[in-house]
């Protein structure tokens, strides 16, 4: 969600003399493939130190990031922020790793390196960036209220990024009061009615069709019991209470798959608002 933060950091960098050069023009058309080969080579005629060329060092790292080479990528930045001098770099390189930490699904750590970056950070937007991430990180693992309250705060400290702190604070703290519905619940419903609890979740054509099913596997199973039948009752009553319980299961799935909907829709609203704000 927050790869858009990045990519701009690195190609906007406060206070800092980027060579405009062909590496350059080639990250930004996003063409990381063939970035990557020139940062490499420009890495290899400072003699393969990447501490001598830092912001080429981090460009490359965010090439790999974009080209699926995560742990290459999380490596270069790891060892470029525990090695770098300059404060700024240390904290792009904190960014970078706990990107890819997110994209990985390890909110926590990438959570703490973002909350490190805003505290390492002597360039004040810098700084922003880095606190407004470590706060969406909060909404992305559910916490709402506490990543509104986060957001909030970094609104009232003024700086360029205020106005969208506090979109993006007012944006999160929809979290707190999402529609959801309760996996639990709507498996016991459709325990009792076959198909209720899909219905409950939106999901109204799975939930025909688990009622249409487990009542015609029902009513062919009594009738197999009436007719005396004792193989097909058998056969039909080991498929009625797969389908029985299976339908249970869905009806809890469907619960599940409503809420991450729900979460995932406010998310992308806010990575919207990220996204029109043109510094990001």
């Amino acid at each position: 969600m927050l790869g858009t933060i990045l990519a701009a950091l690195l190609t906007v960098f406060p206070g800092l003399d980027v060579d405009e050069g062909f590496a350059d023009y080639l990250y930004r058309l996003g063409e990381y493939s063939m970035a990557s080969e020139e940062y490499l080579r420009i890495i290899y005629s400072y003699g393969e130190d990447t501490l001598a060329c830092p912001l080429v060092s981090l460009r490359l790292a965010r090439c790999w990031q974009e080209l699926g080479r995560g742990e290459d990528a999380f490596s270069l930045y790891t060892f470029l922020h525990r090695n770098l001098s300059d404060a700024d770099l240390r904290a792009g390189a904190m960014m970078g790793a706990g990107s890819v930490l997110e994209e990985s699904g390890n909110l926590g750590y990438a959570r703490e390196l973002f909350a490190d970056a805003a505290a390492t950070s002597e360039d004040a937007e810098t700084a922003a960036r880095a606190g407004i991430m470590a706060s969406l990180i909060n909404a992305r693992m559910g916490n709402w209220a506490a990543s509104a309250e986060e957001l909030g705060i970094l609104s009232s400290t003024g700086g360029s990024f205020s106005d969208l702190s506090a979109s993006l604070a007012r944006k999160v703290a929809e979290g707190q009061f999402l529609s959801r519905r309760s996996p639990l619940w709507c498996g016991i419903s459709s325990a009792v009615l076959p198909g209720s609890g899909q219905m409950i979740s939106g999901h109204y054509t799975d939930g025909i069709i688990a009622l249409g099913i487990n009542g015609a596997l029902a009513w062919l199973f009594v009738e197999s019991l009436n007719e005396g039948n004792t193989t097909t009752s058998v056969l039909l009553g080991w498929l009625s209470l797969s389908f029985y319980g299976g339908n249970i299961y869905g009806g809890s799935r469907a619960a599940v798959t409503y809420n991450s909907a729900r979460r995932r829709e406010l998310l992308d609203e806010v990575t919207g608002i990220l996204e029109d704000e043109h510094r990001f």
